[in-house]
């Protein structure tokens, strides 16, 4: 790890604060990152404080994106490890963005699932408070598989197959 002396080199450096204030991070947020590998080495001044390459703000940036398209902090370490000069680099991250495309599709099921379901207690909710009946979900949650139907009523998973083939 470089020590930093003169005032020329340390023009372009920022103390960990700068980067913390341009980047909206924590320092110790900074200093984590910097632990995984996520952000490079800081060098140090002479008395040990932590100066970073002005460059890594757009680092963090990047950090940031990716994590917002749902990479996890290993992920985005991968990814900025790996050369942008070498031809692999590409592949590698294109396989990456498959699989956390995949991962979405599949999160976007479960949510679609759940969307139905809570619309369904939200039906059967409307309908006691219009009937001044008890509420039915508190008692169907706790049921490990009750599932209230459109019509007030409860079913099992068993007899929702059923109906859903067209069964009595």
């Amino acid at each position: 790890m470089p020590v930093v002396a003169s005032k020329a080199e340390k023009g372009r450096w920022l103390r960990i604060g700068e980067v913390a204030a341009q980047s909206g991070l924590s320092v110790d947020a900074l200093r984590y990152y910097e632990r995984l590998g996520l952000l490079p080495r800081a060098a140090r001044t002479p008395s040990g404080y932590r100066l970073y390459e002005a460059g890594v703000v757009e680092r963090i940036g990047f950090i940031k994106r990716a994590q917002r398209f749902g990479f996890t902090l290993e992920e985005i370490r991968q990814m900025v490890s790996l050369q942008t000069a070498d031809p692999r680099t590409c592949a590698r991250v294109l396989e990456m963005i498959e699989h956390k495309l995949d991962d979405l599709d599949r999160h976007y099921e479960e949510i679609r699932r759940l969307r139905r379901e809570l619309s369904v207690y939200k039906t059967a909710c409307k309908r006691a408070v219009a009937s001044g009946h008890a509420c039915p979900v508190i008692e169907d949650f706790v049921r490990p598989r009750g599932v209230i139907r459109d019509t007030g009523k409860k079913r099992s998973r068993k007899d929702s197959t059923r109906r859903d083939r067209g069964e009595p």
